[in-house]
């Protein structure tokens, strides 16, 4: 039997907390998916949209949250080798970059709506509002479980022995960066 994490206070098992964050990680793939899949689809009834600024910021966009995920692995490896200074600071990096990946979003919603393109333009300017806009919601959730682990840490309760809050804010993080890569990635190829 799998040793008990009590940090909750709940006696779920450390396999079951990953295994649940496993299946909403699948589950959000399958959306993030499924709504890029339908775009492709309907991609070749539609006209070039996204201009050589978007795309600018959607790139530094992209290298931000990228760096974020660097900083939040370097933030899980001190925690491994009980450097807590360490790792307050890189989880504090990871969070800072979260959050300039959140406002680059917005910079690139702003640009848009400057730009005359709405939700209802075009299928291509509405497609890209909805997938960005959640994808900023499920960012937003992962914020949240990062300013935890950073709220822990800066208050000497983040533990190296019990990592779980540390490995599931991980492991959110860098899925939804791994999405965000592959709907760039959609949005550079079908645009």
């Amino acid at each position: 039997m799998a040793t008990q994490y009590r940090d909750w206070e709940i006696g779920l098992s450390v396999r079951k907390f990953r295994r649940a964050v496993w299946l909403v990680m699948a589950a959000m793939t399958m959306f993030f998916l499924a709504l890029t899949l339908a775009y492709i689809k309907r991609h070749g009834l539609t006209i070039y949209w996204l201009s050589p600024e978007l795309t600018t910021i959607l790139t530094a966009n992209t290298c931000l949250l990228l760096a974020s995920s660097v900083a939040l692995w370097r933030s899980r490896r001190f925690l491994q080798v009980r450097l807590m200074r360490a790792t307050l600071r890189w989880a504090g990096v990871a969070l800072g970059l979260g959050l300039l990946f959140l406002l680059g979003q917005a910079l690139a919603w702003r640009y848009l709506l400057v730009s005359g393109v709405y939700i209802s333009t075009h299928p291509n300017s509405g497609f890209f509002y909805i997938v960005t806009a959640a994808h900023a919601a499920h960012i937003l959730v992962a914020l949240g479980l990062l300013a935890w682990v950073f709220s822990r840490a800066w208050r000497g309760r983040l533990q190296s022995d019990r990592p779980l809050l540390m490995d599931l804010t991980s492991i959110i993080w860098h899925c939804l960066d791994i999405i965000w890569v592959y709907l760039f990635l959609v949005l550079l190829l079908y645009r």
